[in-house]
């Protein structure tokens, strides 16, 4: 679908884009209502219909995607609409090669204003997500996925899966997967990785105080817990107990 447009537009105005660029110049000026008007009319209208689909398809699938995404989403199309509709307006009252020129200052306008304005105001799209892009789960849906997610951690240990993700863990709770990440952020105040990553770590110090497990290396440590690599093990272990896994198992054996 998206390459289809640029192959019907070069196969019906290639010919011209491959000419050489004075003659190119002076068959546009000479041929620019009976042909070049043509091509720009049609690239014009494909961006709109990909522009309406693109608003429908984001309506049809929105809820299906986390509110991070959800608001990615929203702006891209906006953009993309917003872009298409200056193109097909500036196409419409054309009236020479010259007028693009216009299009492309604008374009670069907006794109340098609307860069500037978020550089200047860094919290503007977390403040617009806090507004508009949080959803309407109640307080007391929240606390009853908050307490199937600590029953999940605590009673069937799903933290020690090592391809535990926000997705899985949602489909085993049986909840959407955007309550699970708003109950992760609004009620438990962690992000996913971390909230797993804390469990597997408070089960390694377990077993680095264990004489029996001290002749378990480090990484055999490791995957027990859920971790699928040493250096994703230690970044975490450091990060949870404020130094890593060898010390931490030293400073025990000396005790």
């Amino acid at each position: 679908m998206h390459l289809a447009p640029i192959v019907i537009f070069w196969i019906g105005y290639g010919d011209v884009l491959m000419m050489e660029g004075r003659i190119r110049s002076q068959y546009v000026i000479e041929h620019f209502y009976d042909r070049t008007m043509t091509w720009n009319y049609f690239l014009a209208v494909v961006m709109m219909v990909y522009s309406l689909s693109s608003l429908v398809l984001l309506y049809v699938k929105g809820k299906d995607l986390t509110a991070k995404r959800l608001q990615y989403a929203v702006f891209i199309v906006l953009a993309y609409v917003c872009s298409s509709v200056l193109i097909l307006y500036l196409t419409r009252y054309a009236e020479g090669w010259r007028d693009f020129a216009s299009y492309y200052l604008v374009l670069t306008l907006l794109i340098f204003g609307v860069g500037y304005f978020l550089i200047k105001n860094p919290d503007f799209l977390k403040q617009i997500k806090k507004k508009y892009f949080t959803s309407n789960l109640r307080k007391n849906d929240m606390k009853r996925i908050q307490s199937k997610i600590e029953n999940a951690f605590i009673n069937d240990k799903v933290f020690l899966d090592g391809k535990i993700n926000i997705s899985k863990l949602s489909k085993l709770l049986n909840e959407k997967q955007h309550h699970v990440s708003q109950t992760f952020s609004e009620v438990l105040f962690e992000n996913f990785n971390d909230y797993v990553n804390r469990h597997r770590v408070e089960v390694a110090k377990k077993y680095l105080r264990d004489a029996s497990y001290n002749n378990f290396k480090i990484e055999a440590i490791a995957k027990e817990c859920g971790f699928n690599n040493k250096v994703t093990f230690y970044k975490a272990f450091t990060k949870f107990a404020n130094e890593t896994p060898s010390a931490f198992r030293k400073k025990k054996k000396s005790e």
